[in-house]
């Protein structure tokens, strides 16, 4: 080689660590091949999340949809109620608050954004609040 010559570098292949073989000898293939966990915990690991999911699913079914919440911010008490998604809310009757007079259901404690009894629909757990103006 002369000396203005470079030697050029030639890039290190990677090799893939062969698979686990499982009981019989064989290497693992596909899921089982990827994780450096054991069968049988990644099996126990697959039956606790189907079991976790198959609850929730059992847990929503059973609640038969999701809880309304009414705060009065000081008024009287408001019963809460229960809707399906995509259900309307009930109108419950109008709390009172001594000095004030009730200015309809609000999506935050501010009171800025508006909830409309006839349009707008339950999408989960709630909680709307009592608007209130000077007489």
């Amino acid at each position: 080689m002369a000396e203005n010559e470079t030697k050029e570098s030639v890039p290190e292949r990677k090799t893939q660590k062969p698979a686990a073989p499982d009981a019989v000898g064989r290497p693992l293939r596909g899921l089982y091949g990827k994780v450096n966990i054991s069968v049988k915990t990644l099996n126990i690991v697959i039956i606790v999340l189907a079991s976790a999911l198959i609850l929730s699913m059992a847990f929503g079914i059973a609640n038969r949809g999701f809880v309304v919440e009414f705060d009065s911010l000081g008024g009287t008490a408001v019963e809460s109620q229960k809707r399906m998604y995509d259900e309307l809310v009930e109108e419950p009757k109008a709390p009172t608050r001594e000095g004030y007079v009730f200015d309809g259901w609000y999506l935050d404690r501010e009171t800025i954004r508006p909830w409309n009894m006839e349009t707008d629909v339950v999408t989960g757990p709630m909680t709307l609040y009592a608007g209130w103006r000077a007489p």
